[in-house]
Order: C-alpha cells, then structure tokens, then sequence
C-alpha cells in the first residue's frame, strides 16, 4: 500500500505503478481507492476534534491527569507513612 501510494504521489498512472510493482491495474485501483476512504476519514475525525477544541484544551487534560497522578502519589505516600507508624 505504501509503495502504491508513494508511486502515485510522484505521478505515476495506476497502470504504471502496476507494472512497476507486478501487480494488476485493477488491484492498484482497489488499493488506491481505499487509500482514498481512510484519508477521508481521518480527515473528518480532524475536523471533529478541532471543533471540539482539541488542541486547545490538551494543557487542560494534562494538567488533570498530572493532579490526578500526584493526588495518588500523595495517598499511597501518607498510607505507608500510616503502616510505618503502627
């Protein structure tokens, strides 16, 4: 798939990239258009997650999961503190 992709990027016909790779032309075409189907894809999951503020509220979701981890970190510091001490 990737070879396909980086023949066509580079203007090569599908009937070419065939040739080029052994391959039937019929084959490239299925593999293009599935190219094709997951870029659009991928291209909308970005859409959603830009309209959602994704990379503006990353520093806010980081922030979270840091005082999350450091409250845990705090909880299992004082527990074993508590066993130590009887």
């Amino acid at each position: 798939m990737f070879e396909i992709l980086k023949l066509r990027l580079q203007g090569n016909s599908a009937y070419r990239i065939a040739r080029k790779l052994n391959m039937d032309p019929p084959t490239v075409y299925r593999g293009l258009n599935f190219a094709e189907k997951n870029f659009a894809t991928v291209e909308k999951m970005l859409i959603e997650l830009k309209a959602s503020g994704w990379p503006m509220k990353l520093p806010e979701v980081e922030e979270q999961i840091r005082n999350r981890t450091s409250h845990k970190k705090k909880t299992v510091t004082e527990t074993e503190i508590a066993i130590k001490m009887g």
